[in-house]
């Protein structure tokens, strides 16, 4: 019963309200990349720099991807957003902003091939299809 409260608790938050968290911490992480862009040297400390420049990376895409996809589900359904909506836009926006930062890691480790990228691009395909097909709008 407890979680059952929670769980109506969550729903009754406006959507803009949830909307303006998610802008927030992408402003955020959006400034710490830039941060660890132009005040850390890759040279003198490469794996905190490194690893410091990839999570700040894909939060902000994460961040970014999910407020444009739920940008988009509002202009093309010209209805209400729901948490559902949103909730659909934050595991795509996590699966690009994924598949974008495996590219850029593969790419500075001077791994990145055509076919390496269309692997990772069908790979997250094949997982968006699958979640997809267990979401009922």
């Amino acid at each position: 019963m407890n979680a059952d409260f929670h769980s109506r608790k969550i729903l009754l938050i406006p959507h803009y309200r949830i909307l303006t968290w998610i802008l927030g911490g992408t402003l955020l992480a959006w400034a710490a990349w830039l941060l660890v862009l132009f005040k850390l040297d890759p040279y003198a400390n490469a794996p905190l720099s490194l690893t410091l420049f990839f999570i700040s990376f894909f939060v902000a895409l994460s961040g970014t991807f999910t407020l444009l996809l739920a940008f988009l589900k509002k202009w093309r359904t010209r209805d209400q957003l729901y948490i559902k909506h949103i909730l659909i836009s934050l595991r795509q926006g996590i699966l690009l902003s994924l598949c974008t930062t495996l590219c850029s890691g593969l790419l500075v480790l001077g791994f990145l091939r055509v076919w390496n990228g269309l692997l990772l691009v069908i790979l997250m395909m094949l997982i968006e299809f699958y979640l997809s097909g267990r979401d009922e709008l």
